[in-house]
């Protein structure tokens, strides 16, 4: 995975830790929930938080370097497959160039009122592809 994606400065609280004085690891799923979140209402012109139209059904964390207190961090996102009512949110957690935590989230495009997944809107699909390409970000995946 590359350095490249759109950033979120992390900051991390004293309460993050553990006894051992780095980031709990169930603290990550926050952090990466607060980028899925802020990338979501830039993606989707501010929408409001409760109109946000997807939600996750799977994230898979793989734990690389330990993180502590002191240390800032960068958390990047960038959509690497959209399919036909899903949509796959690759993140990085950056210390400087240092990868130390990836995550991959799967999320379900969703349609509240009907409680049930939904397409994936075309202007969605055009949206993230203005927006990754003109940070020169390839590599998405259509409808898989």
């Amino acid at each position: 995975m590359s350095h490249s994606g759109w950033s979120y400065p992390i900051h991390i609280r004293f309460g993050d830790t553990d006894a051992l004085g780095h980031i709990n690891n169930a603290v990550y799923l926050s952090y990466f929930e607060a980028t899925r979140l802020a990338y979501a209402k830039y993606l989707l012109a501010d929408t409001a938080l409760g109109q946000i139209p997807f939600i996750l059904g799977q994230a898979t964390v793989r734990f690389i370097k330990s993180v502590f207190f002191e240390d800032t961090i960068i958390a990047t996102a960038r959509i690497t497959r959209i399919g036909t009512k899903s949509f796959t949110l690759e993140h990085e957690l950056l210390r400087g160039d240092e990868i130390v935590t990836h995550c991959s989230s799967e999320l379900i495009w969703f349609d509240y009122a009907a409680d049930r997944s939904a397409l994936v809107p075309d202007s969605f699909r055009e949206r993230v592809q203005a927006v990754q390409m003109s940070n020169e970000e390839s590599g998405i995946r259509n409808r898989e």
